[in-house]
C-alpha cells in the first residue's frame, strides 16, 4: 500500500498547480471583464476625473489601476495600489482599518497631511457605521464621517464624502474614505472607486489562497508590525481567506486526452467561462454566499444570480459538444459551495 504521506503530498501539489493555473487565467479575464463593464459608466466623465484630468481616457486609467493591483502579491502593496488607483478618480482618499468599534488610520492620498497613523474614528455611528453594517458604499456630509478629521483637513468643496467597505472573507476589514477635495469643481468618480475597491478585495483573497497553496509547507507569513506591512486587521482577514483543509470530494471532470485538439480547446474555454461567471456571482454576493452556506441553502439564496449566469453559459456552450460536461454546475459546487454539494440545498438542479 502506498505511503499516506506520499499520497497527501501528491494531492497537495496537484491542487496547488491547478489553483495557480486557475488564478493566472482568472486574473486576466476579470481585468478585461471589469473594464468592459465600467467603460460605459466612465465615458460620460472622461477627461474630468481626478486631479489630473484629460491625461488619458478614464477607462485607460482604470485599466492601469487594476493592472497595478493585480501585479501586487503582498497585502500592503495591494492596498497601496488601491489607494494610488482611487487617487486618480478622487481628489482625497484614505484607508482606515476596522478594529472593533474604531477605525484606525493607515495611509492617505491628496490631503494637506497624508500621515493619518494614530488617527482614530468612531465606527459605531455616522457614515462609517452605515458602510460597515450595510457592507456597501455610503454617502453623506463629510462631517458625518468624523468632524475632527474634517476640521483638521478642511471640508471638501461640495461638503460631501463617500466611504467604501473592504469586505474580505465576509468581514469588513477596512474602510476607504473618498471626497472631492477643497478645490471647487473637482469631482470624484465613485463608480470607478467602487470597482477598484471590489477588485482589491477579490485580489486580496485570491493572493492569500495562491500563497497558501504554493511552495513547500504552504501558508503565508502574517505581514504586520512594520511601516510597509498591511494593517493587522486586514492581514488577519486575508489570512482567513486561505482555504482550510476539507474532506469534500471535488467534482469529477471529463478526461480530455482522447479528444481531438479542437474539442479539447473548446472544453477548456467552456470551463474558463464557467469559472468566470461563478466567480462573478461570488464577488458581488459575498454576504448572500455566507448566509447560504450557514443555512445550507446556497441555491435558494442565489437562485436568480445562478440561473441568469447559467443562461449566459448555455447560450454560448449549451448546443456544443461540451454541454454534457456540465462545467457551470461543477464550478457552482466548487467555487460557491467549496466542493460540498449539500451546501446548495436539495433544490439545486445541477
Amino acid at each position: 500500500m502506498s505511503d499516506p504521506n506520499q499520497i497527501k503530498s501528491a494531492i497537495e501539489q496537484a491542487v496547488s498547480r491547478h489553483l495557480t493555473e486557475h488564478l493566472d487565467r482568472l486574473r486576466s479575464e476579470i481585468v478585461s471583464h471589469v473594464v468592459r463593464e465600467i467603460e460605459p459608466l466612465l465615458a460620460s466623465s472622461q477627461g474630468t476625473s481626478g486631479p489630473n484630468p484629460r491625461s488619458s481616457p478614464a477607462s485607460d486609467i482604470l485599466s492601469a489601476a487594476i493592472a497595478s493591483i493585480q501585479e501586487s502579491s503582498v497585502q500592503a502593496d495591494i492596498l497601496k495600489a488601491l489607494l494610488e488607483g482611487v487617487s486618480k478618480f478622487s481628489a482625497r482618499t484614505a484607508l482606515f482599518v476596522v478594529r472593533g468599534s474604531t477605525l484606525a488610520g493607515w495611509q492617505a492620498r491628496g490631503f494637506s497631511d497624508d500621515n493619518i497613523r494614530g488617527l482614530n474614528v468612531d465606527a459605531s455611528k455616522g457614515l462609517a457605521a452605515r458602510a460597515v453594517e450595510g457592507r456597501s458604499r455610503a454617502s453623506a456630509a463629510a462631517t458625518e464621517f468624523d468632524s475632527a478629521f474634517i476640521q483638521k483637513q478642511g471640508s471638501p468643496w461640495d461638503v460631501n464624502a463617500t466611504v467604501f467597505p473592504l469586505v474580505v472573507k465576509d468581514k469588513v476589514a477596512a474602510i476607504l474614505y473618498c471626497d472631492s477635495g477643497r478645490q471647487t469643481g473637482h469631482h470624484t468618480d465613485y463608480s470607478a472607486a467602487e470597482v477598484l475597491t471590489r477588485y482589491a478585495c477579490l485580489w486580496l483573497e485570491q493572493s492569500a489562497i495562491k500563497k497558501h497553496t504554493s511552495g513547500p509547507g504552504g501558508g503565508e507569513a502574517s505581514v504586520v508590525g512594520t511601516n510597509s506591512a498591511a494593517p493587522p486587521a486586514v492581514a488577519s482577514a486575508v489570512s482567513a481567506a486561505a482555504p482550510a483543509p476539507t474532506t469534500s470530494v471535488a467534482v469529477a471532470e471529463p478526461t480530455l486526452d482522447n479528444l481531438p485538439a479542437d474539442e479539447q480547446e473548446l472544453h477548456k474555454k467552456a470551463k474558463r467561462f464557467a469559472k468566470l461567471l461563478v466567480d462573478e456571482i461570488k464577488l458581488y454576493n459575498q454576504g448572500k454566499v455566507a448566509e447560504g452556506k450557514q443555512n445550507r441553502a446556497l441555491y435558494k439564496v442565489l437562485r436568480e444570480d445562478i440561473e441568469k449566469s447559467r443562461a449566459t453559459y448555455d447560450k454560448r456552450y449549451g448546443s456544443t459538444p461540451v454541454a454534457s460536461a456540465k462545467y457551470f454546475d461543477s464550478e457552482v459546487i466548487r467555487i460557491l459551495a467549496d466542493n460540498d454539494r449539500s451546501l446548495l440545498g436539495s433544490d439545486f438542479p445541477g
